[in-house]
């Protein structure tokens, strides 16, 4: 269980607010109970130095949006959208539809959309947003499937179904834009960035895990595998941050509350590291996000050619074709920090024969980040 004091990370941008940024989620547990995410988000805001970000939320559990407004007056946690909204208090409204998507659109779903469809539902919580308040910017938070951990090939069938379902996304948030004349229904790629997690855990890059199954609850029932660990809401923050203020997450906290003040399993730094660099990554080169983008910085995984990494027996050698890095780290994969040092040249090595053998990540340090796997065979 976790300390009360913020870890106060290296940060690699200088953060500001756009705005007020209160924000009203409606949803189910992809918020996380009782808005995991929503206090998560909170936190990083805080350490961000953003101090006009609020949350509130109507929760009810394994629903679909329709639902959501059938029964507002009733939800299971929160308060009930049809005197919050109605406020003007929000800026941002985020709406979490039933997965997978499809069922509730063709109506196989226990949502039967003869009753509302979802875009009649997302429509009818946008016209009361925008009639409040009318810069609100509305989204659709786009969950990641189950995983059906009995199947032949769970990885390959999950991966599927996120890339089949997500035009299905975009249909529901398009539709609800065309019949409105107010700004666009725009989308939190947070299937995305679970997909890139689930990547990073089998390339063997993710430290600390091993398994992209340990991604989520273990709880869960093997044939319908979803939720995240407490540990991997922080993913979902970080995209939900990144969104809302295109902002990157990269240098801020890992350490965070759940819901009322709760204290959670939190990621290592190197965790949460690899976590803030996934969701930039997926928000800001996704245009359905509508990141309002505060900064050219791109916190890249990839180098495009100007760092060479080589492992060298005995050593690892670094060229930069500019020195735009100020430190670099060396972590294990139980997250711990092996090696920190300075960085004075643009050619470089670093002695490895103290480390014991093994994968470790590669992590530069300056006007961008850059990590890279390495395996050492000492």
């Amino acid at each position: 269980m976790k300390r009360l004091l913020l870890f106060c990370a290296i940060s690699l941008l200088t953060l500001t607010s756009f705005g007020q940024e209160n924000t009203y989620y409606i949803g189910h547990s992809g918020f996380g109970w009782d808005l995991i995410v929503g206090e998560m988000v909170n936190d990083l805001a805080i350490d961000a130095g953003i101090t006009t970000y609020g949350y509130n939320f109507q929760f009810i559990g394994g629903t679909c949006v329709a639902n959501q407004w059938i029964n507002h007056a009733s939800p299971q946690g929160g308060t009930d959208s049809w005197m919050e909204l109605p406020s003007g208090n929000y800026d941002i409204m985020v709406l979490a539809e039933q997965i997978p998507i499809q069922e509730v659109i063709d109506g196989s779903s226990f949502c039967n959309p003869t009753i509302i469809s979802s875009v009649s539902a997302v429509d009818n919580f946008y016209d009361m947003a925008i009639a409040a308040n009318p810069n609100t910017r509305v989204y659709l938070m786009e969950f990641h499937n189950e995983v059906d951990q009995t199947a032949a090939t769970p990885h390959a069938d999950w991966v599927n179904m996120n890339i089949t379902m997500r035009p299905l996304w975009e249909r529901v948030a398009d539709s609800t834009t065309l019949i409105n004349s107010g700004p666009p229904v725009c989308i939190v790629p947070v299937a995305a960035a679970y997909q890139a997690l689930a990547d990073s855990i089998i390339a063997g890059v993710y430290p600390g895990t091993t398994n992209w199954i340990d991604m989520f609850d273990p709880t869960d029932t093997i044939v319908a595998t979803i939720h995240p660990t407490e540990t991997t809401y922080y993913l979902s923050a970080c995209v939900h941050f990144s969104t809302i203020f295109g902002q990157s997450p990269v240098g801020l906290t890992n350490q965070t509350f759940a819901a009322a003040g709760w204290q959670y399993d939190e990621p290592t730094p190197a965790q949460a590291l690899m976590m803030q660099q996934i969701a930039w990554e997926i928000v800001s080169n996704d245009p359905r996000s509508c990141a309002p983008i505060a900064t050219s910085i791109n916190h890249n995984m990839n180098n495009n050619g100007s760092i060479s990494i080589i492992n060298k027996e005995n050593e690892i050698e670094i060229n930069l074709k500019e020195n735009s890095f100020s430190n670099i780290e060396l972590y294990n994969t139980s997250g711990q920090i092996v090696l920190n040092t300075n960085i004075h040249q643009q050619k470089f090595s670093l002695d490895t024969r103290q480390l014991t053998a093994g994968i470790y990540v590669v992590r530069l340090i300056g006007e961008q980040s850059f990590m890279k796997k390495i395996v050492i065979n000492n």
